[in-house]
């Protein structure tokens, strides 16, 4: 499947290699929120939500460890989206894979996510509504992920070898 416009109710444009800079801005965005909520939670704050990764962690030992692995995964992210910026600008799209990659194991998490809460906890309809909301943002990121993949065959098909056998 290859997309030839982004398009989400938030931002419009008219091919794919813009919407890759929005989605490299949103995953820019929702990184820097994402690490400050989870330094939050490693400090004490209220982490007994439904929604959040951190949930059933333990704020004395599993938190530390499991809070600097996403703060670590999350700045990573932030590195691979900038190399996303500079393989759009450069037309190269080896600069895009860490980002595909990375994206795609956190689109994966929150299917994996998504099953857990509502395997663990499907006798209370709030887990069925996060898990419900939070399969709806993976939606999102699923449709995000098709357009920087959409920009990478772009790519792919004007890097290619166009060679004419012309026989005599």
């Amino acid at each position: 499947m290859r997309l030839e416009t982004f398009w989400t109710p938030f931002i419009w444009t008219h091919n794919v290699r813009v919407g890759c800079k929005w989605v490299a801005g949103y995953t820019i965005a929702g990184c820097v929120v994402l690490i400050t909520f989870v330094s939050y939670m490693m400090n004490g704050g209220d982490s007994t939500q439904l929604y959040t990764p951190l949930f059933e962690s333990d704020v004395r030992y599993s938190m530390k460890g499991l809070g600097a692995f996403f703060i670590i995964y999350f700045l990573l992210l932030i590195t691979f989206a900038i190399l996303m910026l500079v393989g759009l600008h450069r037309t190269t799209r080896g600069l895009m894979l860490p980002w595909m990659i990375t994206f795609g194991i956190c689109i994966a998490f929150q299917l994996v996510f998504g099953l857990w809460l509502i395997g663990g906890y499907y006798i209370y309809l709030d887990a069925v509504l996060a898990a419900f909301i939070l399969w709806l943002w993976m939606g999102y990121n699923i449709y995000c992920w098709l357009c920087v993949y959409s920009q990478y065959k772009i790519f792919a098909e004007l890097q290619s070898p166009n060679i004419i056998l012309l026989y005599p």
